[in-house]
């Protein structure tokens, strides 16, 4: 197969023009280029990888209209750093991602969230917190990533690494987390639902009718990975007390890892676990490589830590082995050039990989400038949509400056492995 026949509308980032009808190799039409993405129908898998500008956002909604948001963050790093606000700065983050989320759920007859998971307590993950935010109704917080999405689109759990007792393994101290945990405090006084993720689990996240073939298993967080075994998990870090202040456990390392299964289709998403070992002096600071042992092969995987200097090593290409990769930029050093070679599979006679990068800014396009003719899209909403029964999917990149912005670039239909 071309590659350069499976995908159309874009080349590096550049829109080549308005292409009706298109159709991708196999023969199977992918719909309006620059058009409108057409609804989700019920038996189909959507997973849409928002691009904000800001960190990261994904929302899926499950085939039978079940509905989840993993992360939604707000850095407020400086211009030059990070990319804009997506589609503008009329609005924060956290509203456009909700408005972003109802507007596709409402094919399904939704106007609420089943779940929200916070894969780990950062700002570009859970929502930064500025004086000028508006202060919640119910509690000392102020609106802002996912709390401000709660107040939009209601989710009636939300997940997190180890609310309420954190142990041995606090967040750091800083405002952002206060005013996240401040929200969870106030939902958890109104009785609404909180919980610790269950490593392991393949119950705590479920559809809200039987869907044969179609499970979420948490296979990673809080410093513990699924043994492969049931719902089992162990630990992944060393006893605390044997370790120097400095040495120990960082928040990215307690990072959430989900694996989604339908049917044939596998997808991995894990917050931002890390590989760095500090040149080999603490192998066990290399969390990322049990984890995608215990995740095994998927179709499609987001890049662990934007694709930064820290992660996505040798083993998190070779244990995944995903035919597509999204990075969920928005930072002038995401992603690295290793991480970038490694994802695209840029070896000599090696297969290309598919790679989608939410924000790639001028100075990372510069730095891999040498991979850029790899990378499938530089800008944009990466949408995932799995065929019914989960044979197949598309991938389509959905215009970010526009709040409604059509496809500008559809991929596939991809064949699940076996």
């Amino acid at each position: 197969m071309d590659r350069r026949q499976f995908c159309g509308g874009l080349a590096g980032g550049l829109l080549l023009g308005r292409a009706r009808g298109l159709r991708a190799a196999g023969g199977e039409a992918e719909g309006a280029v620059d058009g409108a993405l057409p609804p989700w129908t019920p038996g189909t898998l959507d997973i849409h990888h928002i691009d904000t500008g800001r960190g990261n956002a994904t929302f899926i909604l499950a085939p039978d209209g079940t509905t989840l948001l993993v992360d939604c963050g707000t850095n407020h790093d400086g211009p030059g750093l990070s990319a804009p606000i997506r589609p503008d700065a009329s609005r924060q983050p956290g509203e456009w991602v909700a408005r972003y989320a109802l507007r596709q759920a409402r094919a399904a007859g939704r106007e609420s969230l089943d779940y929200m998971v916070a894969t780990h307590i950062h700002p570009d993950h859970i929502g930064d917190v500025t004086p000028d935010l508006a202060q919640a109704p119910d509690g000392d917080y102020r609106l802002t990533g996912l709390s401000e999405v709660d107040r939009f689109m209601p989710a009636a759990m939300v997940i997190d690494r180890a609310y309420p007792d954190y142990g041995d393994l606090p967040p750091l101290s800083a405002p952002f987390a206060t005013n996240y945990r401040a929200w969870l405090d106030a939902r958890a006084r109104s009785g609404r639902a909180v919980a610790a993720a269950r490593v392991g689990s393949v119950d705590q996240i479920r559809p809200r009718t039987p869907l044969p073939g179609f499970a979420i298993r948490v296979v990673a967080g809080n410093g513990r990975v699924w043994t492969g075994q049931g719902q089992d998990s162990r630990a992944l870090f060393p006893d605390g007390a044997t370790l120097a202040p400095a040495d120990r456990p960082v928040e990215n390392m307690m990072s959430l890892a989900l694996r989604l299964d339908y049917g044939r289709f596998g997808y991995f998403t894990g917050g931002d676990l890390t590989a760095s070992t500090r040149d080999g002096r603490f192998p066990w600071m290399d969390v990322e490589t049990p984890v995608a042992a215990a995740c095994g092969r998927v179709e499609v995987a987001v890049a662990d830590h934007h694709g930064y200097f820290d992660a996505c090593g040798p083993d998190f290409v070779r244990l995944l082995d995903a035919q597509a990769y999204v990075i969920p930029s928005w930072h002038a050093t995401h992603p690295g050039m290793a991480q970038m070679e490694r994802l695209t599979n840029a070896w000599p006679g090696a297969m290309p990989r598919d790679v989608f990068a939410t924000e790639l800014l001028p100075a990372a396009a510069q730095i891999n400038e040498r991979f850029l003719p790899a990378l499938r899209s530089r800008q944009g909403h990466v949408v995932v949509r799995v065929a019914p029964g989960g044979d197949s999917y598309r991938i389509f990149v959905l215009d970010a400056t526009r709040e409604e912005g059509g496809i500008i670039l559809a991929c596939g239909p991809y064949v699940c492995r076996t």
